[in-house]
């Protein structure tokens, strides 16, 4: 059995498409069992163990010990698992869940682990402070380094990450696969039902042109880029709209003020957002140059390309931007307002196929069939 190990993740529409998901699609590869086992918070345990296990029913899940401070104490929580469950080998989402289970390793609880990479960590805690505590932040560089070079395996969501990898922390290694984030498996089934009809629906009309910012406004989401870039644009093409599919926000509430009639914002359940992405013309992925950004690997850009919707993106997002160019999926901006126009459905086709053969779980059969192997000896 391999131990897919997550701390302190709360559920969410990422961690549904990039962890219960991947779990089960592992299960499908016949390399062996797969088990989740999720250290979460206390506060509303049972609820968030009734979420997580509706997606993963064999799902371990158990409270972690209270604050983020004494998160080392988990390790002996772990170790009781281990003899429980008597893995071969961990795959660990960050470098919380990865050090943990390296102690599993020194005491032969467990063969080999997998740092399962999902960005840069220290970088992303130093840059925006996810939480406010300078002790806390200081761990992390030497945490990711250790993951990184103690690690049997990794996962990296992009080359970019590789490449920051090896200029920080001095890896020279070849025991890694890049999967970026793939699409969830709401995202790999069919919307039924015609663009136009959805779109009339909700009272768009054929010459307008809807954009669409789909996620969190957090301050990593780089909210003020997105403005600088849409005030210009929606002042000069006047048939431009904008939705957010965000919870309420004063920034959104703002922009609504300035464009009446022509900002929208409401939360979506992740169950629904395929549904509702498929009306838009445009999907927005803007963020700033840092560290974070440049080796990331944003869900909702297979997301978009998945219902045809070609991405208007910052330069510079992990091996995103690059490939957006290479495929003509939408369109790498250079600081000026775009002339934009509804794609053609010729053009929406040959998007969403490129995102079926290039972001479903599937296509990374020989990179997770590597990781199984890696794991199983």
């Amino acid at each position: 059995m391999i131990i897919y190990l997550t701390y302190n993740d709360q559920p969410s529409g990422v961690y549904w498409s990039q962890v219960t998901d991947v779990v089960e699609h592992l299960n499908t590869l016949g390399h062996g069992t797969v088990r989740l086992v999720a250290l979460v918070s206390g506060r509303d345990f049972r609820k968030t163990r009734r979420a997580i296990k509706a997606h993963s029913p064999r799902a371990l899940v158990l409270p972690m010990v209270p604050t983020m401070k004494r998160w080392r104490m988990n390790r002996w929580l772990l170790s009781w698992v281990c003899r429980f469950l008597r893995p071969t080998g961990m795959i660990c989402r960050g470098p919380f869940a990865t050090w943990m289970a390296l102690r599993m390793r020194d005491r032969g609880l467990t063969k080999k682990v997998c740092f399962d990479g999902r960005g840069a960590y220290a970088a992303e805690w130093e840059e925006y402070r996810i939480i406010d505590d300078d002790a806390l932040i200081a761990q992390l560089r030497p945490l990711e380094k250790e993951a990184v070079q103690s690690s049997d395996f990794r996962i990296a969501v992009s080359k970019a990450l590789v490449e920051h990898w090896q200029e920080r922390y001095a890896y020279t290694g070849e025991a890694h696969v890049v999967v970026p984030c793939t699409l969830g498996l709401e995202f790999e089934k069919p919307v039924a039902g015609m663009i136009d009809r959805f779109r009339n629906d909700v009272g768009y009309s054929e010459e307008d042109i809807v954009l669409v910012y789909s996620g969190s406004t957090a301050g990593w989401q780089s909210f003020e880029l997105l403005e600088r870039f849409l005030v210009p644009l929606m002042s000069e093409q006047s048939n431009v709209r904008v939705t957010f599919l965000s919870k309420p926000d004063p920034k959104i509430a703002s922009l609504q003020e300035r464009f009446p009639g022509r900002v929208e914002a409401h939360w979506a359940d992740p169950a629904m957002v395929k549904q509702l992405l498929v009306i838009y013309d445009h999907g927005i992925l803007l963020r700033e140059e840092t560290i974070t950004n440049r080796v990331s690997s944003p869900t909702k850009f297979a997301e978009y390309l998945s219902v045809g919707v070609p991405v208007l993106i910052s330069p510079g997002i992990g091996d995103f931007s690059a490939l957006t160019r290479e495929h003509d999926l939408g369109m790498v901006l250079d600081g000026h307002p775009p002339r934009l126009a509804r794609p053609s459905n010729s053009d929406r086709n040959r998007i969403e196929r490129f995102a079926m053969e290039h972001f479903r779980k599937r296509a990374y059969g020989a990179a997770y069939g590597a990781l199984m192997k890696a794991l199983s000896a």
